[in-house]
């Protein structure tokens, strides 16, 4: 299949300017909207908690988000196709833009319901778009570089969400900064590529429940990644607590864990594009596995912990990069667009299952039990790329 999005081979400066606006469209505005997410999460826990309800009712409420991934993921592809990455990230960023003001407008539990799935309709549109718009704008040479830098931008919003409530406040004033920060994204890409022929179709496209087969190293990193990161997030205060730190200090090593997966994605996405991305990506598990697994004989000494998570956190991320960069150097036109589809399915799943996994563990074996969940899913992961590498191995002698 032609890839008639890529640019001639070439550093990024060498670029045409309309393919370089539309790489920066992509990470740039996907930094803005992570952001508003990192701020929308904490948020309406606290507004709702605020408000005197139920945890059981504000979870709930977080469910109404992260559900839209289950029906929207597989109609991505088509819309895709049919209206081009930009044009679908423009109107995915305005339709995000508007839940966020009507959320500051009507701060109250029944009205956030539809309102939190729209915008998680949304969330989940822009993330697969792109995913998939990243990676057929990259040059095969510049992949991991390019991959890396988008990793990193995603990672700082997440990270930067919770900073901005600190200084803005917890009040609703944080969702009409989040919707003008939407609206600022959405003008940004109208100034990038907006042609579709991107995500064209062919022949030989797989149906997108078959592309797990040709390529599930790529495609389940998501799971994995997801499910160990929402497990550590959600529990690592509760566990580093138990074992002699206090509140803040938990807190802070969180922000330091998230400097690492900021700072180490370029970096990963250099080496990626230097040496056999599978062989890298079998060690970022293996080094992953083993820092978690060294992580409790260095706490509570904070300071050997913050070095510990801020390099085993980065190196998890670069999991995610990785994931990104085999499923780009593996798919192209209308199978990018479906693979980016369900690498953003398998994330909102491994979100979804890891926490309660973790949840459990740590009850079964008090604390250490999240250390041991999240080794364990790593570590079920570990085969997939192994036996990637090994059937590659084995073509090449063939």
């Amino acid at each position: 299949m032609t890839d008639s999005a890529q640019p001639e081979p070439g550093v990024l400066s060498e670029v045409q300017p309309r393919h370089k606006r539309s790489l920066a469209a992509a990470i740039v505005s996907m930094g803005m909207v992570n952001l508003s997410m990192g701020i929308a999460f904490p948020l309406t826990a606290i507004i709702l908690a605020r408000q005197g309800v139920e945890p059981g009712m504000i979870g709930l409420s977080t469910a109404a988000q992260a559900a839209p991934v289950f029906f929207i993921s597989p109609l991505a592809p088509r819309i895709m196709r049919r209206f081009g990455p930009a044009n679908v990230m423009i109107a995915g960023l305005l339709l995000a833009g508007l839940s966020f003001l009507l959320m500051g407008l009507f701060a109250n539990l029944y009205a956030w319901f539809p309102l939190r799935f729209l915008l998680g309709s949304a969330g989940t549109l822009l993330w697969a778009t792109s995913e998939a718009w990243i990676n057929a704008l990259a040059h095969e040479e510049r992949r991991g570089r390019i991959v890396g830098i988008y990793g990193a931008s995603a990672a700082a919003g997440f990270a930067f969400g919770p900073t901005m409530l600190v200084l803005i406040g917890t009040g609703v004033e944080p969702f009409f900064i989040g919707g003008g920060l939407m609206i600022a994204a959405a003008a940004i890409v109208v100034t990038a590529d907006r042609s579709r022929n991107h995500f064209e179709a062919s022949d030989k496209s797989a149906p997108l429940w078959r592309l797990i087969w040709v390529a599930p190293a790529a495609l389940l990193a998501n799971f994995f990644y997801a499910a160990a990161e929402e497990s550590l997030v959600t529990f690592f205060p509760i566990y580093s607590m138990r074992l002699g730190m206090i509140e803040q200090t938990s807190l802070l090593l969180l922000t330091i864990a998230s400097l690492g997966a900021i700072l180490m994605q370029p970096v990963i996405g250099v080496v990626a594009d230097r040496m056999n991305r599978m062989n890298l990506l079998i060690g970022l598990v293996l080094a992953t596995a083993a820092g978690y697994v060294a992580l409790p004989f260095v706490m509570p000494d904070f300071l050997q912990t913050a070095v510990m998570l801020f390099l085993v956190v980065g190196l998890a991320n670069g999991i995610f990069t990785l994931g990104m960069v085999l499923v780009g150097e593996r798919f192209r036109g209308s199978e990018l667009a479906g693979a980016s589809a369900f690498t953003t399915a398998m994330w909102g799943t491994g979100a979804l299952i890891g926490a309660p996994v973790s949840g459990a563990a740590m009850q079964l074996w008090d604390p250490h039990g999240l250390i041991a969940a999240v080794v364990l899913i790593f570590l079920a992961y570990l085969p997939f790329p192994v036996i990637a590498r090994l059937r590659a191995k084995k073509s090449d002698a063939e």
